[in-house]
């Protein structure tokens, strides 16, 4: 899937676009910079916002989507998904036979999904992408379709940084598809 970053005017690319529940989510920050939140079940509020300078913003592009009416999606809760909880860690964290359980749990248990994730994490590795807390799959192919890598691009803007703990899926799980390896070794 082709991906770019640029730079992008958040008031005439999205501002004056958005609509419904995301344009409600904009805001003028107490410094004078455009900046929105989005709709999400984590850190999408005020504080966790992303903000323009005063509304210049680069990030990452990677699809264009059909609408939810026309091709519902399902969100799925990712089982390496950080807890975020000061005193108690996830489970993948303090467990190393953790892939094992995974493996046993549908839709993980069979079909592509596990190898999915195995590439997700790849792909969030070489983001510097490090809350992929939830994935998405289209409603209409049930449990076997393709995972939707839908991210708002926050790491992007750290090239220099990595994140080793972003590929636990893969260290725990030892699997990666020979697709995924060849390109990675190219």
């Amino acid at each position: 899937m082709p991906v770019t970053g640029r730079v992008l005017n958040m008031t005439t690319e999205l501002y004056h676009k958005a609509e419904g529940e995301l344009l409600n989510t904009f805001f003028v920050s107490p410094s004078d910079n455009l900046c929105f939140h989005g709709k999400c079940s984590y850190y999408c509020d005020t504080s966790h916002a992303i903000c323009g300078n005063p509304d210049t913003l680069e990030g990452s592009f990677a699809a264009f989507l059909p609408s939810s009416k026309l091709a519902p999606t399902k969100v799925w809760r990712h089982p390496w998904r950080r807890s975020y909880h000061k005193r108690r860690k996830a489970q993948w964290e303090t467990d190393p036979n953790y892939c094992q359980l995974v493996r046993e749990i549908p839709p993980y248990d069979h079909g592509r999904r596990l190898h999915d994730l195995m590439d997700m994490s790849v792909f969030d590795f070489l983001t510097g992408n490090m809350d992929r807390h939830h994935y998405e799959t289209f409603r209409l192919f049930g449990n076997n379709t393709f995972t939707l890598h839908l991210d708002h691009g926050r790491g992007f803007g750290k090239p220099f940084h990595d994140e080793v703990s972003i590929l636990a899926p893969l260290l725990q799980c030892c699997m990666l598809r020979q697709s995924t390896l060849e390109t990675l070794v190219k």
